[in-house]
């Protein structure tokens, strides 16, 4: 016998680089086999899709640095980002292990 059942959940989001705050609404389905074994499916318009701290895009800047809030989740105001509006790129991507090649001339 399978043990099934669904929710609705409301979860705030926070992106990191341009400060825009929403949020999105999922249904999650929560099933148990008849051998105890969870599974738990996150949709929205009844497409699976992966859980709000996973794989989140701002709509606003297309950053992938955002945070997730479950409904009631405190979030940080404006005034309290010191880098409210600066997106960084990764550290990886200022400095390669590879050095330069100098330009090759055209003549």
């Amino acid at each position: 016998m399978r043990d099934e059942f669904s929710t609705h959940e409301v979860w705030s989001l926070e992106c990191q680089c341009c400060g825009r705050v929403w949020q999105e609404g999922y249904g999650v389905r929560h099933v148990a086999d008849e051998r105890g074994h969870e599974a738990v499916v996150w949709t929205q318009a009844g497409e699976p899709v992966q859980p709000p701290w996973s794989g989140a895009d701002c709509p606003g800047c297309g950053a992938s640095t955002v945070s997730a809030f479950p409904q009631g989740g405190r979030l940080r105001s404006a005034a309290a980002r010191t880098d409210a509006g600066v997106c960084r790129p990764p550290v990886e991507a200022l400095y390669s292990p590879v050095p330069r090649k100098p330009p090759v001339p055209l003549y």
